[in-house]
């Protein structure tokens, strides 16, 4: 079916804001940037979107749009597929990606993630949740020491790792949730604290 000039240009918002933020946007977002005061409004075009293929919408989420891709698409990105490690318990002070951390290897479609991730981590907690980040996730990590303001990144802070977003201005750095209920996190100067990469995405195990 055809698209309305709105319905592509909100499914062009959708895939714009999943290529750079890693997620896609919420209703709100799609109605700030449309001049939507109403959000039925939004969930009217994203209907229609739905009814014509593009889209997916899961119930009860804040985040809840997913991109649809037709059989040919898919299986023309068959061969290019990633092989992703899964990465499990690490031990205090070793590498996170080795061979002794790696439960098992995924072989996953490249087109699910907007960054090109390196490897997989399983999300404990609930700490990300209004970022539609939940319990049991697998979340795909583009390994990079660098990153930006704003930016959802994986982090090692003394013995443990977290998925947070990032607050830098000038030398302050904190870890925010994305829950209310969760604390920030200040990391202890005196602490090992390096940043590991950079959320590209997930899957939701079924």
């Amino acid at each position: 079916m055809s698209l309305t000039a709105r319905q592509a240009a909100i499914l062009d918002f959708v895939r714009q804001h999943l290529a750079a933020e890693g997620m896609p946007p919420t209703l709100q977002e799609i109605g700030t940037a449309f001049g939507l005061e109403h959000v039925n409004a939004v969930v009217k075009h994203l209907r229609a979107l739905e009814t014509k293929g593009q889209i997916a919408l899961l119930p009860n989420r804040a985040r809840g749009i997913r991109l649809v891709d037709d059989g040919a698409s898919r299986e023309s990105r068959r061969d290019d597929s990633l092989q992703l490690p899964l990465i499990g318990r690490v031990a205090a002070g070793q590498p996170l990606v080795s061979e002794a951390s790696t439960e098992r290897v995924l072989r996953l479609d490249p087109a699910l993630f907007r960054l090109r991730p390196d490897y997989l981590l399983r999300v404990q907690g609930d700490s990300m949740r209004d970022d539609g980040i939940l319990d049991g996730d697998l979340i795909g990590v583009h390994a990079t020491p660098v990153a930006e303001h704003g930016q959802t990144v994986v982090a090692r802070v003394g013995d443990g790792f977290t998925v947070k977003r990032l607050y830098r201005r000038g030398r302050q750095v904190r870890l925010l949730p994305r829950n209310a209920e969760h604390a920030p996190i200040d990391p202890d100067p005196r602490e090992d604290f390096a940043i590991e990469g950079l959320f590209a995405g997930l899957i939701r195990p079924g």
